[in-house]
């Protein structure tokens, strides 16, 4: 019988690179991080290379400089290495984006704001992101699909703290749940951020004025939006 890999190693990773980046680590423990550093940037340039069809596990392996075994205890597999990749990349994207906050701006305006950095950074490496937007949806229990979740709770966090301040100025209704605002507004932009990557030659201005169009449509409806009809839970 094939023995199951020792998860240990990734069960608390993301805490240990957070940790690294202001502490000194045992040399245990710095290996560790080193080794999934290894995997994310050849994990990196072969999908850049290849494609995501393109890469094998056991590619990455040979390029990160471990063993396919290793690679294993890091990622269930290859979808789980995207999600891994995005938990990497797209906090640094967030702290920018929350920046963005002007208290006099509209709702629009401060949405466009919040998220024209992704659209800059995925303009800057666009056949990564076409490959990790594309496959980011993993229903797993991984560690990794765990972050990802917390990351997402973040974002919505911060989108209805701007629709929050909008409802506060009364410029959109407080009939509607604001969490359910944010996350119209965050689903509304991963729609067009996707179809804007699909694009033959995107560019992040191009993307930032299709999604301005978007989110003043939305806007309007909700600055005097009802109540919305909810249906028994046994309907």
């Amino acid at each position: 019988m094939q023995k199951e890999p020792d998860r240990r190693a990734a069960d608390d990773i993301y805490d240990l690179c957070a940790r690294a980046d202001h502490e000194e680590l045992g040399l245990r423990d710095r290996h560790r991080v080193a080794k999934l550093r290894r995997i994310s940037e050849a994990t990196c340039t072969l999908f850049a290379e290849h494609g995501y069809d393109g890469t094998t596990l056991r590619e990455i392996a040979r390029r990160a400089d471990v063993a396919l075994g290793t690679v294993a205890l890091y990622a269930d597999d290859k979808r789980d290495l995207i999600v891994m990749l995005f938990n990497q990349l797209i906090p640094q994207h967030m702290d920018v984006a929350a920046a963005t906050f002007d208290a006099d701006a509209s709702l629009a305006d401060n949405m466009v704001a919040y998220f024209s950095p992704f659209y800059v950074a995925y303009a800057n490496d666009i056949t990564l992101y076409r490959i990790i937007l594309g496959q980011i949806f993993n229903r797993t229990t991984s560690v990794h699909a765990r972050e990802n979740a917390r990351i997402r709770v973040r974002i919505i966090g911060h989108l209805t703290a701007i629709v929050d301040h909008a409802r506060s100025r009364g410029e959109i209704s407080d009939r509607v749940d604001p969490d359910l605002q944010a996350r119209l507004f965050f689903a509304t932009y991963f729609g067009a951020v996707r179809l804007w990557l699909a694009l033959e030659s995107p560019t992040p201005a191009g993307g930032i004025a299709d999604l301005r169009a978007m989110f003043d449509l939305l806007v309007a409806g909700l600055a005097a939006a009802p109540a919305p009809h909810r249906q028994p839970a046994d309907a």
